[in-house]
């Protein structure tokens, strides 16, 4: 494929026109009627100048538009060959900017391509209609298997088209196969309202100081789990009362992590949130650097991991007698709570969301109060 404009030339015959005493001639006073031919220029993608020769300027001319028009539509030299298993590496050394738990999933991507299209199948040979049909054969499960969510297929097509999007700025394709996949319609599931009873009832019920912690820190200062976990005391200020959701560099045999949305974000603590986190430090140990370390078995001291989190903390929200909600329910109540007595565009912020519409369809919900207050004001509107 030309990378610059393809251009036309004129390329004369012969030798080059000289005078009496048998010096070349400047190109400007060469005989207007000396015989030549037209050719076209172009580079190549590999580097390599390239040039096809006519008889006349018309038809140099109608090649080098074509060629031009070829690169605008990407339809110019062929891509290289690449297989799926060589390009599953490469795609993987290209993403280093992915978190560990993003690119383990992009891993899992790669592999489900691999296994359906085969190791050794040409990127550039995979159709639209074999992509559809990869999304096709993974809705479409074993009997003894589960149906995965529409979430979940949707997932999968973004995962599937952000990795070929990476092969076609690459030039090893010409266009993406799941460009034209839709995603399908996922209805809002709704999410389970906390209410600051609910909170104190989920703090009671804690069976540690770390579990009381993790529940303050997700109610009265809206982090996400990830960001919990991954807090560490030199994020908190108390002097100030704030504490930072910040980037972490790899640290001895950890990796490095990324928050979500934002590189850094400055979020106040509140004084429930900062009295667990007095008590906290006061209990950790000597040179502790997570807020939250595991505290029995063999890995003693390490910052605390995502497993069985779920199990448990459903385990405490049943001894509480709240009803059914997730730890993620936590930092939507935040939001609400302080929807009511901020713009919306500060819960933005503090919540650490991209786009404000996530924050006003996701985590905003109309508290029962709200509704009669509602009611109360139409009343008098309407006396």
């Amino acid at each position: 494929m030309a990378t610059e404009r393809v251009g036309v030339y004129r390329k004369y015959h012969g030798a080059i026109p000289t005078d009496a005493n048998g010096s070349p001639l400047p190109r400007s006073e060469w005989p207007k009627n000396r015989p030549c031919r037209w050719a076209a220029r172009w580079f190549g993608t590999d580097g390599a100048r390239y040039s096809k020769s006519f008889e006349t300027r018309k038809e140099a001319e109608r090649f080098a538009e074509s060629k031009q028009a070829a690169v605008r539509d990407g339809r110019g030299d062929a891509p290289p060959p690449t297989i799926l298993k060589e390009f599953e590496k490469m795609y993987l050394k290209l993403r280093g900017d992915l978190s560990s738990r993003s690119l383990e999933e992009h891993e899992r991507t790669l592999r489900r391509l691999r296994e359906f299209f085969g190791a050794d199948r040409r990127i550039d040979r995979i159709t639209p209609l074999e992509a559809r049909r990869f999304i096709s054969a993974f809705r479409q499960r074993p009997d003894d298997e589960p149906v995965p969510a529409p979430a979940t297929v949707n997932k999968l097509i973004r995962e599937s088209r952000r990795i070929f999007r990476e092969a076609l700025d690459c030039e090893l394709i010409r266009s993406n196969p799941f460009a034209g996949i839709r995603q399908e319609k996922v209805g809002d599931a709704g999410w389970q309202y906390v209410s600051p009873e609910h909170f104190r009832a989920f703090v009671t019920a804690a069976p540690s100081l770390r579990w009381r912690g993790m529940i303050a820190l997700a109610y009265c200062c809206g982090l996400r789990l990830g960001e919990i976990l991954h807090l560490t005391w030199g994020d908190v200020d108390f002097e100030r009362q704030q504490l930072r959701v910040v980037r972490k560099p790899a640290h001895g045999a950890g990796e490095s992590w990324t928050p979500k949305d934002k590189d850094l974000r400055i979020v106040p603590i509140p004084a429930n949130a900062a009295n667990v986190l007095t008590e906290a430090q006061l209990a950790a140990a000597d040179g502790q650097r997570y807020v939250f370390v595991n505290s029995k078995g063999p890995a003693t001291g390490d910052r605390v991991k995502r497993q069985n989190f779920t199990r448990d903390f459903q385990a405490i929200r049943r001894r509480a007698g709240v009803p059914k909600c997730t730890f993620h329910d936590l930092r939507k109540s935040y939001c609400t709570n302080l929807a009511g007595a901020v713009p919306l565009h500060v819960v933005q912020e503090l919540a650490g969301h991209s786009d404000i519409r996530t924050t006003r369809k996701h985590y905003l919900q109309v508290r029962e109060e709200l509704v009669e207050q509602a009611r109360r004001a139409l009343d008098e509107v309407l006396k």
